[in-house]
């Protein structure tokens, strides 16, 4: 099948990915791109132990996500890729990874906004011009 899901959402792995996410898309595997987290190895083993016997989860980085998600053994699963921002989301896109959506889950403002136009959709969407 291949990816079922690709998801922005800076917290990672959470209830609504596992209890909402994985069985409507009916995931088999979960792999979170993350530089940081796969860099992490309490964070890296605190997001994979949220693995089951029916869905699987691997926290790598973009660039190793990226040769995870094309090689032939993900043929099979239905993979939700999750990454923390949008960048990822380009860096993954230019390591060959393809997907015609892109769900927008919880991305916090960090602060980088001083200087940068920006145009408000409702309360709570905001986007750069």
């Amino acid at each position: 099948m291949g990816i079922v899901l690709v998801r922005v959402d800076d917290r990672l792995v959470h209830g609504q990915i596992i209890e909402a996410w994985v069985p409507f898309c009916r995931a088999t595997a979960i792999i979170v791109a993350n530089d940081e987290a796969a860099g992490s190895r309490i964070q890296k083993m605190a997001i994979e132990s949220c693995a089951s016997k029916s869905v699987s989860i691997k926290v790598e980085t973009i660039k190793d996500a990226a040769g995870d998600i094309i090689s032939p053994r993900m043929e099979n699963e239905n993979v939700i890729v999750i990454v923390s921002n949008l960048r990822d989301i380009v860096r993954l896109h230019s390591w060959g990874i393809k997907f015609s959506s892109v769900n927008i889950g919880n991305i916090h403002h960090n602060g980088e906004r001083h200087g940068i136009e920006y145009m408000k959709l409702s309360p709570s969407i905001f986007i750069d011009r």
